[in-house]
């Protein structure tokens, strides 16, 4: 089962600490980090983040001169098993719902997988 999420999307320039510098300031305002997703690019560090509560994480990001921006995006709990995520990418490719972007982490027996789709309410019906 599909559940549909808030993920904050947002840029920062590449630097060392920018990490721990937003951190940080998530931590001091009691935001949790749920899902983060981040990587570098061209001199920008990329992040996509999934917290308990998103107006007071952008409130936080405004605070330290950070634009962000929220995209639905799909949470699925699988089991943590050979050919799960296989058989949910099965299923959006039979039902033609193209993934635009997915990140995954596993812990125990579960498996978190993030989706974001050009059809989210499909792909939540399909899967």
């Amino acid at each position: 089962m599909a559940k549909k999420v808030k993920e904050l999307r947002f840029s920062v320039r590449d630097r060392v600490g920018a990490l721990a510098t937003i951190t940080a300031a998530l931590k001091a305002a009691r935001v949790n980090i749920i899902h983060v997703a981040a990587w570098s690019e061209g001199g920008r560090g990329f992040f996509n983040l999934v917290t308990s509560n998103n107006a007071r994480a952008k409130k936080v990001l405004r605070k330290l001169g950070i634009s962000s921006s929220e995209s639905d995006v799909l949470v699925l709990s699988l089991g943590n098993k050979v050919g799960a995520l296989e058989r949910v990418a099965r299923k959006l490719a039979k039902a033609k719902v193209n993934i635009s972007c997915l990140s995954a982490t596993t812990s125990g027996p579960r498996a978190s997988v993030l989706i974001n789709t050009r059809n989210n309410a499909k792909a939540a019906r399909v899967v």
